[in-house]
Parts: C-alpha cells; sequence; structure tokens
C-alpha cells in the first residue's frame, strides 16, 4: 500500500514540469458567425519554454465539429521565461447551431507531451433546413410542361423537309448522270503531246556541253514520241527491255531498231545511272537521234 502511495507521488512530480509547460494560453476566432463548410482562422497564443515544441493537433478530439484545413503560420518570439508561440489556423464547421470545440495543439518537452490548457470556442453557424424540415434528401418535383416549347408541326415539318431534300438530290443525280451520258465528245478534248522534231532537238543541242543530263532526256523524248506515232504504241510509258520488244513485234528496220535501242540504252544511262560522255560522242549521238526522227535539224 505504501509502495502504491510512493508512486503515485512520484508521477504527479514528474508531471508538473508538462503541465506547467505551457502558459497563459489564449484563442481567440477571425468572426463568431460562419456557414457550414466556410473557412475561419483560428489565432492561439501560448507561452513556452526555449526547448519545448509546440504542434498543433489536427485530429484531437477537442476539435468537436470543427475540421482543420491546415495550419497557416505559427511564429515564435523570445521572452524572459521562453518563447511565445503564435499559430493562425485555418478550421472550417460542419455543424449547424452553436458549435463550440477547443484547439488541440500539444506542448512536447524533455518530461513528456500534454495538451496545451485551451479555452473553448463557439461558433455560431446557421442551418440550411427550415425548423421543421427533417434532415434527409426530398425527391425532385416531377418536369411539368412548358407552354409554347415546341411546336406542334416542327417534327412533321423536319421529316417532310427531308424528304423533299432526298427527292431534289435523286433528280439531280439522274440528270447529272443521263447528261454525262449524252455529252457531246470533242476531239480535241484531249491535248496531244507536244510534236518533237527539231526544236527539241535544238533545244538538246543547246544543252548538249552544259547539261547532259537535260539534253539525253530531251533526245529520248524526241525519239520515243516518233517510235511510237511511226509504229503505233505507246513508246512513252516503256521501258528500254518493253520497247526492244515492242519494236521487234512491230517489225521495226533492223538498222533504224538498233540505232533506236543503242541510242535509248545511252540516254538512260546518263539520265538515270549518272554517266557522262565525252562532248564528242554527245554530238554523235544527237546526229543518231536526227537520222532516226528523219530530220536534218
Amino acid at each position: 500500500m505504501r509502495r502504491l502511495a510512493l508512486l503515485c507521488a512520484l508521477a504527479a512530480v514528474l508531471a508538473v514540469p508538462a503541465l506547467a509547460a505551457a502558459q497563459d494560453p489564449e484563442a481567440t476566432v477571425s468572426h463568431s458567425f460562419a456557414s457550414i463548410g466556410e473557412p475561419i482562422t483560428v489565432t492561439i497564443t501560448l507561452d513556452a519554454p526555449a526547448d519545448a515544441v509546440v504542434e498543433v493537433d489536427p485530429a484531437g478530439e477537442s476539435w468537436g465539429d470543427v475540421r482543420v484545413i491546415r495550419v497557416l503560420s505559427q511564429s515564435a518570439t523570445a521572452t524572459e521565461a521562453g518563447l511565445q508561440h503564435r499559430i493562425e489556423v485555418l478550421v472550417a464547421p460542419f455543424a449547424p447551431g452553436a458549435v463550440t470545440f477547443s484547439p488541440a495543439v500539444v506542448v512536447t518537452t524533455d518530461s513528456g507531451s500534454v495538451p496545451a490548457p485551451l479555452p473553448s470556442l463557439t461558433l455560431e453557424v446557421p442551418s440550411t433546413l427550415s425548423p421543421d424540415e427533417p434532415l434527409a434528401l426530398s425527391p425532385l418535383p416531377p418536369p411539368v410542361p412548358i407552354d409554347g416549347a415546341q411546336s406542334a408541326v416542327l417534327w412533321p415539318g423536319i421529316a417532310l423537309g427531308g424528304l423533299v431534300a432526298v427527292v431534289i438530290a435523286a433528280i439531280a443525280a439522274v440528270l447529272a448522270r443521263r447528261w454525262w451520258r449524252n455529252r457531246p465528245v470533242d476531239a480535241g478534248e484531249v491535248a496531244p503531246e507536244p510534236p518533237p522534231g527539231p526544236d527539241i532537238l535544238a533545244s538538246a543541242e543547246a544543252l548538249l556541253e552544259t547539261d547532259a543530263a537535260g539534253a539525253y532526256r530531251a533526245i529520248s523524248s524526241a525519239v520515243r514520241h516518233v517510235l511510237g506515232e511511226r509504229y503505233e504504241f505507246p513508246a512513252q510509258s516503256l521501258t528500254a527491255a518493253e520497247l526492244e520488244t515492242r519494236m521487234a513485234d512491230a517489225g521495226v528496220d533492223g538498222w533504224e531498231e538498233r540505232m533506236a535501242r543503242e541510242l535509248l540504252r545511252e540516254c538512260d544511262a546518263v539520265v538515270y545511272a549518272g554517266y557522262r560522255p565525252v562532248v564528242e560522242r554527245r554530238v554523235a549521238d544527237l546526229r543518231i537521234a536526227r537520222e532516226i526522227i528523219g530530220g536534218t535539224g
């Protein structure tokens, strides 16, 4: 029994420094009237020893129906007894009526942690419900008709307009198809290729020394056009190998077929393979092209 009494006395002696850690605590609110969820500022001031740690406990039960949003600021000023702490906390009430709460602040020293004995504060929170209205969700009223919101002929008019548009589109399509099938065909609609000949060979001759690729491209175009016109096959759209086959099938003269084959191979080598013959060879190739075309330049 005596041992139990000694333990209780020792505990009381150890608790005295902790209880005395916070002196002159004060708490005020920025305004005593707030709506539900409206933020207000709580200002807390208290004196504590220099080695004490002062913290806000947002989960403390003394907050009641008030919730801590965040700590706005916390500062400490030196005094003769230690430090004077000033804390601003942003809170909001979440219950109607007179809401009473006490800020929860914990002071920690070497002796332990104790809550600061802050005074109780009261907020007047108006209710959003009528005095006799139950705290429950009420059903929404049913929709009511609005006079003049929609004309009675709106949907029939839309349907009739769509039908008329479909009929007009069908008639226009039929007329366009009939006109296309019965349109006059002008033989001059397809523009013929520009006739090669001396003019094109003259341009090739002008490029012979400065632009070999351009000169041989003009020679190839002129020779292919003349062969196509003379033997009635699309020489411009054939490769060199295909052109040789078509010339053989068309019965081109052996000399002409051999000269054209070698000349067109030379043209492909210059235009596509980067081959650059000497100027004398270019002049000879231009002379062969003129002989195939049949002009004298």
